[in-house]
């Protein structure tokens, strides 16, 4: 322990300012990335097919085994026409193919099947 002490009362102050300094710029440095790092968690993921057959569809069926999705008091069944808007104010239209276990909603629009996640909707309504 004398050692240390010894070691520190060797140091000057610009030891000092230079180790305040570094610690510093390795605590901004590791800021950055843990704010990156949880900017991607709270991004909104969609999983989009882009091509399609009735295989696929029945793929859908399975792997999305809710057929009912209840949102904000209102239930949508499989095969109605829906209109999802996210809340990044992405908007979605097609036939509700089902619900997972995880919270993702399937939707088939014209030429694609979209999985997206539940928690990420704002807002789901009869397409006209």
């Amino acid at each position: 322990m004398e050692r240390l002490l010894a070691g520190f009362s060797a140091l000057g102050w610009r030891e000092y300012l230079f180790a305040a300094g570094m610690a510093y710029v390795l605590t901004y440095i590791y800021r950055v990335f843990q704010r990156r790092k949880e900017s991607g968690k709270n991004k909104e993921k969609t999983y989009v097919i882009q091509t399609f057959d009735k295989r696929a569809i029945d793929r859908c069926k399975e792997l999305f085994p809710i057929d009912v999705l209840s949102f904000k008091g209102k239930e949508f069944k499989r095969g109605m026409q829906i209109r999802i808007t996210t809340i990044q104010q992405n908007v979605i239209v097609g036939e509700f193919i089902g619900l997972n276990r995880v919270n993702l909603v399937c939707i088939k629009t014209g030429n694609k099947i979209i999985a997206h996640q539940l928690e990420k909707i704002a807002e789901v309504t009869k397409a006209e």
